[in-house]
Order: structure tokens, then sequence, then C-alpha cells
């Protein structure tokens, strides 16, 4: 099995939308019950326009990253890099959020989540970077486990409850 990471290409927008909204799916179904009593459509419609706003505008301040496995997409991240809000008493200035990864179930064990994480970091060094964060769910303890792995520390916890 042939594996590569690249830059998501012109060619490539309607796989990193189909991403977007799998990801969407994957991580919908994680959820408990008590989160799902909203339109989902609609979700997935609002996650499929900003997909692909996303990916029209791209400039400097954001990666696409697809995964291919014997030269099939599999999988993509995305990075991006904006201005910390000015008044948080946890640090400013410029930031990275590695803020979405997916790997076609097919595709997971080649170590592409590793690739695509590595490709993002590099970039955002190579951008003067030295501050990353990310989200993950708190039921996702496969993708804590390889951010950890990775040197990310938790620094927050959110809580909701359902009234």
């Amino acid at each position: 099995m042939r594996t590569k990471i690249r830059p998501a290409e012109a060619k490539d927008r309607n796989t990193y939308i189909d991403f977007t909204l799998q990801l969407s799916k994957f991580n919908r179904s994680k959820h408990h019950e008590s989160c799902k009593y909203d339109d989902y459509n609609k979700v997935l419609q609002a996650i499929k326009e900003m997909a692909e706003d996303r990916f029209d505008n791209q400039e400097k301040d954001s990666l696409i990253l697809i995964a291919e496995l014997d030269n099939e997409p599999v999988g993509y991240a995305l990075g991006r890099i904006y201005q910390e809000d000015k008044t948080l008493d946890n640090g400013t200035g410029l930031i990275g959020l590695f803020d979405e990864l997916f790997i076609d179930k097919k595709a997971r064990g080649f170590g592409l989540g590793q690739k695509l994480i590595d490709g993002i970091l590099n970039w955002m060094k190579e951008q003067g970077i030295n501050r990353v964060k990310l989200h993950a769910y708190s039921w996702n303890d496969k993708a804590k486990r390889i951010y950890e792995s990775n040197g990310f520390k938790e620094y927050a916890v959110s809580y909701e409850k359902f009234i």
C-alpha cells in the first residue's frame, strides 16, 4: 500500500466536502441521544456550505491536506491560523488551530493520521506559529491518545447540561 499526503488541489473540492460531511456523521453517531434534537439535515447543509467556503477561499492562513492510499483520497486534515482574542488570560497573538482530521475507515492503520498531523504542524512551524490548539470530543479516546502522543496537553474542559 502506497501512502501520500499532499495539499488539496482544485480537483479535491467535492472529495473534501464529502469528507467533512462524513466526519460530522461519524461524530453525530457517537453523541448521546439527547444531543440529537435538532434538524440534522440543516446541520449537514450548513457544514457543506462552510466546507465549500473554506475550500473556495483558502488563503495563506489555512491549509487542507489530502491523504491518499494507492492514489485514492481517503482522508484530510484542516489547519488554520488566526489571531487569538486579545482578552484571553491564557495567551494572545497568532495561534494555530488543528481544526479537523478524518481518515476513512478502510484506510485506518496505515499511519495516515500521523502523517496528516505532522504535515499540519510542520506547515504551522513554517508560518512561525509556536502554539497550536485542537478540540476533541470527550468520548473520542482514540483521537485523544494520538493527540497526547504528539505532545498535546489538556488545558480546558467543557461541560453541558440539558434542562
